[in-house]
């Protein structure tokens, strides 16, 4: 055992060391507030890196808040460095949903059709086109707001669902159909930009993804 385990073992509980010893197949851990996640994750991360030879490119660690990304990147950093590896977290998927998705997009995006550099609209950015898009469409405001529209497809974008299935929603009718119209000119003018909303990155990379699982042409 290396020394490095050892000081684990001081300072983990049995469940703590369980979860981070526990790397054969999928492990869930359902736990309080107060009962050391954080401290169980970071070191079952440097656990994987350290003592299983885990390569830090292979290690998908998600988060749902900026400042949790954040506390992990630094707390991964630090145990790091205090066990003397220097090491590029950089190399690691480590993040929120979305910026993980923007990663991934950023470097293999051009299979879903959007350049490394592309644009992520912000709630501004999609109003302004999303007005622009009923005004087109001669769609009353009144019957159908462009926030409405917006919430709609940010629900089926949230399900996986791109806008093509947006009946999969159940929503009352002429809204459904109205919101399904405007919702593929609204894509059709963003994608035109090389642009992706929030819910896009999610979308998009899970069919960048899938496409690559079933060995599309071209994915990578």
């Amino acid at each position: 055992m290396t020394s490095s385990a050892v000081a684990l073992q001081s300072k983990a509980n049995p469940q703590q060391l369980e979860a981070i010893l526990a790397t054969d197949g999928p492990v869930l851990i359902i736990a309080g507030p107060g009962s050391g996640k954080t401290f169980t994750l970071v070191e079952r991360i440097v656990y994987l890196i350290t003592q299983k030879g885990v390569a830090p490119e292979s290690l998908f660690v998600v988060t749902f808040t900026d400042k949790a990304a954040r506390e992990l990147t630094t707390r991964i950093s630090n145990r790091l460095t205090d066990l003397g590896i220097k090491f590029n977290l950089n190399e690691m998927y480590l993040g929120t949903f979305h910026s993980i998705c923007a990663r991934i997009l950023r470097r293999y995006g051009e299979a879903v059709g959007l350049s490394r550099n592309f644009v992520i609209y912000d709630t501004d950015d999609q109003m302004r086109i999303m007005k622009r898009v009923l005004k087109e469409l001669n769609i009353d405001d009144r019957q159908l707001s462009p926030r409405a529209v917006l919430t709609h497809l940010d629900r089926a974008k949230n399900r996986g669902l791109p806008i093509s299935r947006l009946e999969q929603l159940h929503l009352d009718e002429p809204v459904g159909s109205l919101s399904k119209k405007a919702g593929l000119r609204y894509e059709k003018l963003v994608r035109a930009a090389d642009a992706a909303d929030f819910g896009d990155l999610l979308v998009l990379a899970v069919e960048l993804l899938a496409n690559a699982g079933q060995g599309a042409p071209g994915a990578q």
